[in-house]
């Protein structure tokens, strides 16, 4: 059975997407802030992990900011689920290298469902399928 860290403070957002994880056959863990996750996430290795950006007590990039340096975790999928749309942690996150972005206010059960299956199965992901996150940095500018 395979695991899923679900890091987010909102305790509905957890019961509906949680529900619709266990009901599809995967173990849920869940941490409420991010200073929860990281006590934890060694010891429940995740298969993948589902991570809220704005959190109390540690935001989603520092706990993503752990995942990536951490031998152990630095190749878990990591699914930012935010409503941070077009912030400086949306755009840190997508550089420090969460595998996709989604926004909770245009994401459902199924399409979230949809890309943790497509990544544990490792296929490739449909850019235009969900919304990102942080919009992509513009090329710097050549000097002239």
């Amino acid at each position: 059975m395979k695991t899923i860290y679900f890091i987010e403070d909102d305790p509905v957002v957890v019961k509906v997407y949680g529900a619709k994880f266990q009901r599809e056959g995967f173990r849920v863990e869940v941490a409420e802030d991010g200073l929860a996750a990281l006590k934890n996430l060694l010891k429940i290795k995740p298969d993948i992990v589902l991570l809220d950006l704005m959190m109390p007590k540690l935001n989603g990039v520092d706990v993503l900011k752990y995942i990536r340096s951490t031998p152990e975790l630095k190749k878990t999928p990591v699914i930012i689920l935010s409503n941070a749309q077009m912030t400086a942690l949306a755009q840190e996150a997508a550089a420090i290298g969460a595998e996709k972005a989604l926004l909770k206010s245009s994401c459902t059960p199924s399409v979230l469902l949809e890309t943790i299956n497509s990544l544990l199965s490792g296929a490739e992901l449909d850019s235009n399928s969900t919304q990102r996150l942080a919009a992509p940095k513009p090329p710097p500018k050549s000097a002239s």
